[in-house]
């Protein structure tokens, strides 16, 4: 029997029912168990509240803190001109030191105060994640927001993924400094924690619900809290010419952020009163996005508005548990949260001062250090137990994947998901070629493999939409001679049969494609299924004779420019050598001399990003058809139509069942009957030494983009679907 501790997990409990793999379980029971020894042998502490005031522990050591490194903690803040620390641990203060009740600006820590604020309203039903900023009327002053910057919605703005680089009010130097050209990435698509849209979101607050930002903050947060310094005076708006959407800092003291910050470490819950919605603290507090410093380094993540924690990065120079998150703000003020310990550190700087102090990450990481070396050792060493209500899909693959990586000796793994027909998460891991440093980030080109196929089949019925092509024409009648002019059945074959793969064609005639070597059917065209990237190849030559370009130009006009795909191409570029992922032995090892695909097969040779491909899958998903590369909303049914049997396939294993239908054929894409509605998919393998897959919900919009650089990256994404995909 399962402990209780395992089964009060909602993420384990979640990924037990989605088909975990029983290795997984085993381990996780183990921690559990570790856990549960912990703390049976301790008072619980989750109902301890603060009431009119804090209650202050007088001899923390009693309690196993150490007063002489909290004291030496103490100095340490002093020595880098904090102006306040306010420690709580179980419900109650363990140590304050300095201006604890000073109002000082908190700067962005408004954000997070937004963010909790905004989430009672959308379990309301009063904001609407999904909303775009198109439908929800709002614009800005010249240069206006465009009619692509308008698909951003509400929930790319909590995720701070809009792509509108438009200028903002409140921002610091360093933001300016750092804002994306205008354009430059599509909505959702990338991370940058940008002003604008924090504070359109304040915009979209007030429209939606009719309230003020800091009454509704009054009355459904600091009054519940008793927040005892709380005062509407201390808040402002503020507005100016950059934009017509005004910043809303706070002022607040730290024994009331500290409130703030203990009712998010018990998942929104003050005494018998849920606040905070449960579900919002753990959406919110998820990590979305991998947040980078100027050279590209990851630090930490970022969730709603929140910052959290993400392969044990959060806070420098200390690893906190899984699940911590924190609230920041320019200078270095800090909402430090610690569900796992039931703590909450909330750190000051009197940025109110002309001298303008400030407390650097480097530094406010040694303070926490420092702090934490002063918990009680027991608790500080033992295995934490799992965050409440951790059970997002990134959050279980940051466990799973790390483990498959060391399993299939892949060095490399990139991971995007999609929720709602929007890109929702991204994660990496790994390097680009084992030995080396550099690690596998959002610019990391990877081999597409044969999921280079499935844009070429959106190429396809764009122009049967534009009445160029027939896909029930044969294909040697568009060009000027025979394709194959030994192989008289070659005569029959169409474009619907190249996207079905059921040409007759093998995958790659013999000597390989560039061979010049005739092609031995298998079957007569339309008989039967045979997967061949020869039957894409000659659909591309169609293709390229049909526009009058060669097909890498066609795509870019076509397809990845209107999209924002700016780095992937079906030709290798000079620019990747910075770029590219080396591919992978099944030892692990980086294969020597790599082909380099100067010319492009719609087969298998696109160089490309998960977050691109993910950007191709969200404009199949869109609901909107009228865009210029869009195909219709019948086109695209007919494409992800069942269409013909993929005979000798099996389906995907997903969540622990295979479905027991047949695997399908659509036009250019693979399809199972799983329980839950058909799944899209394609898969992808070069000899290069990568491996790679897709698949979405046309349905719910749910959708994932895995790929590797090793040989073994199939083992890998096989493990991952088969743990965590939905039946």
């Amino acid at each position: 029997m399962l402990p209780k501790c395992f089964m009060r997990s909602s993420l384990w409990r979640n990924l037990l029912q989605q088909g975990w793999l029983p290795g997984i379980i085993v381990a996780s029971m183990a921690l559990c168990l570790a856990s549960s020894a912990l703390h049976s042998a301790e008072p619980p502490s989750s109902d301890v509240f603060p009431g009119k005031s804090w209650e202050i522990v007088a001899q923390p050591e009693k309690l196993g803190w150490s007063q002489e490194k909290l004291d030496a903690a103490w100095a340490y803040a002093d020595s880098i001109h904090s102006a306040g620390v306010f420690l709580v641990h179980r419900g109650k203060v363990v140590a304050q030191w300095g201006q604890t009740e000073k109002r000082y600006n908190v700067h962005s820590i408004r954000k997070s105060f937004f963010s909790a604020l905004a989430g009672i309203y959308v379990a309301e039903g009063k904001i609407r994640m999904t909303d775009s900023l198109e439908k929800l009327g709002i614009d800005d002053n010249e240069p206006r927001p465009t009619a692509i910057e308008k698909q951003a919605t509400v929930a790319d703005l909590f995720k701070a993924r809009s792509g509108v680089y438009h200028p903002a009010l409140y921002e610091t130097e360093g933001m300016k400094k750092r804002r994306p050209l205008r354009g430059s990435h599509p909505p959702s698509a990338f991370w940058y924690y940008n002003n604008w849209d924090f504070n359109v979101l304040g915009t979209i607050f007030e429209k939606c619900t009719g309230e003020g930002i800091f009454k509704a903050f009054q009355r459904r947060i600091a009054e519940p809290l008793e927040m005892e310094d709380f005062r509407l005076q201390d808040t402002q708006y503020v507005r100016g010419a950059d934009s017509d959407h005004p910043a809303y800092p706070f002022r607040m003291t730290a024994r009331d952020m500290a409130r703030f910050g203990l009712m998010f470490a018990r998942g929104g819950r003050w005494r018998d009163k849920q606040v905070i919605p449960r579900d919002w603290v753990v959406e919110s507090t998820t990590s979305y996005s991998p947040a980078t410093n100027e050279q590209g380094n990851v630090y930490c993540g970022y969730g709603y508005l929140w910052w959290t924690e993400l392969f044990g990065r959060h806070v420098d120079h200390v690893e906190l548990p899984k699940g911590s998150f924190s609230a920041r703000g320019a200078g270095g003020h800090y909402i430090v949260v610690v569900p796992a310990w039931d703590m909450v550190i909330v750190h000051r700087v009197d940025t109110d001062e002309e001298t303008n102090p400030k407390v650097d990450r480097n530094q406010f990481g040694n303070l926490v250090k420092r702090i934490v070396e002063a918990m009680p050792a027991a608790e500080r060493n033992a295995p934490p137990v799992p965050k409440w209500g951790a059970n997002s899909l990134a959050s279980a693959l940051d466990e799973l994947v790390p483990r498959l990586m060391a399993k299939h000796k892949v060095p490399g793994v990139a991971i995007v998901g999609l929720k709602n027909r929007r890109i929702d998460w991204e994660r990496y891991y790994g390097v680009r070629r084992a030995g080396e440093s550099d690690a596998v980030d959002a610019q990391t080109l990877f081999e597409a493999c044969s999921m280079s196929k499935t844009p070429a089949a959106y190429f396809a019925l764009k122009l049967v939409e534009e009445k160029k092509l027939d896909l029930d024409r044969p294909l040697h009648e568009y060009l000027d001679k025979p394709y194959l002019p030994d192989e008289p059945r070659h005569l029959k074959i169409t474009a619907r049969m190249a996207l079905t793969h059921t040409t007759g064609f093998p995958n790659w005639r013999a000597g390989g494609w560039r061979s010049g070597n005739s092609i031995k059917m298998i079957s007569e065209p339309g008989a039967k299924f045979t997967y061949s990237g020869e039957g894409i190849l000659f659909l591309q030559r169609v293709i390229e004779k049909i526009t009058g370009q060669p097909f890498e130009q066609y795509a870019q006009k076509t397809l990845f420019e209107p999209l924002g795909i700016a780095l992937s191409s079906y030709e290798w570029q000079d620019a990747y050598e910075k770029l590219a992922a080396a591919g992978h032995d099944d030892r692990g090892e980086a294969k020597p001399d790599r082909p380099l695909y100067r010319e492009a097969n719609a087969a298998f040779s696109l160089y490309c990003t998960p977050i691109e491909y993910a950007i191709f899958i969200q404009e199949i998903l869109a609901p909107d058809r009228s865009r210029p590369q869009s195909i219709s909303a019948s086109m695209r049914e007919s494409m992800l139509t069942r269409a013909v049997e993929a005979a000798g396939r099996k389906p995907i294993l997903r969540g622990g069942k295979r479905s027991s239908q047949p695997a399908y054929y659509g036009l250019g894409w693979a399809i199972d009957v799983a329980e839950s509605g058909d799944r899209i998919y394609h898969g992808g393998s070069n000899g290069s030494g990568f491996r790679c897959y897709c698949e979405f919900d046309p349905k719910t919009g749910a959708g994932i983009v895995i790929m590797t650089n090793a040989v073994n990256g199939d083992k890998l994404w096989g493990e991952v679907m088969a743990a965590v995909g939905t039946p």
